[in-house]
């Protein structure tokens, strides 16, 4: 949200007019959080978690694109390459929620989770807690960039990658989203 504030505004916006700022949005409002979700998506594909997806073993000889590949053979799916393909995702390396909700939309990047039997079973409960987290944080907090620190785009280049420590400023975006952060926080430690 520091590198693209624009759609943490956006995001807030949608949230807004669905919740009145009086109540976190919960998944009986997901349908009506288009934007929001359009964020998951692009998240997702954007800076995947595993961008080289996990091993898989060839069960049989196969043939790709004129390679013969080995039964035995241990593949990689490049997953950066596949989620950052400009034909399927034009400007790919720009993070655009956008582009998933236009008519002719790309299909959501399973590839994320894996391929085969070895994709993540998990998957929807993913999606769900990266839902209600994104649509949690924006409902109550605006996260901002500090002066001294301008925002990077920094990821770890390890087989799970995630982004480099970073500073930021997060405040509640009014009284209302306090009272909303300080009731849930109770709720939850009652």
């Amino acid at each position: 949200m520091t590198l693209y504030p624009e759609a943490q505004r956006k995001a807030q916006a949608e949230i807004d007019s669905v919740t009145g700022g009086s109540r976190l949005p919960d998944f009986s409002d997901r349908d009506a959080l288009p934007y929001v979700g359009a964020i998951l998506k692009e998240i997702l594909r954007w800076h995947p978690v595993g961008p080289l997806g996990v091993p898989h073993r060839v069960m049989r000889d196969d043939v790709y694109e004129g390679y013969f590949i080995p039964a035995g053979s241990t593949i990689m799916a490049n997953v950066w390459a596949i989620l950052h393909d400009p034909v399927a995702f034009p400007g790919p390396d720009r993070f655009y929620p956008e582009r998933w909700l236009s008519p002719g939309a790309p299909a959501f990047p399973d590839h994320v989770f894996g391929y085969g039997r070895r994709v993540c079973q998990g998957r929807v409960m993913a999606q769900d807690f990266i839902w209600a987290g994104i649509a949690s944080v924006l409902a109550t907090f605006d996260i901002t960039v500090m002066k001294d620190h301008p925002p990077k785009e920094v990821y770890t280049s390890d087989i799970i990658s995630f982004p480099e420590p970073f500073v930021a400023h997060i405040s509640p975006r009014s009284d209302a989203a306090a009272a909303l952060i300080h009731m849930t926080a109770t709720e939850f430690t009652s």
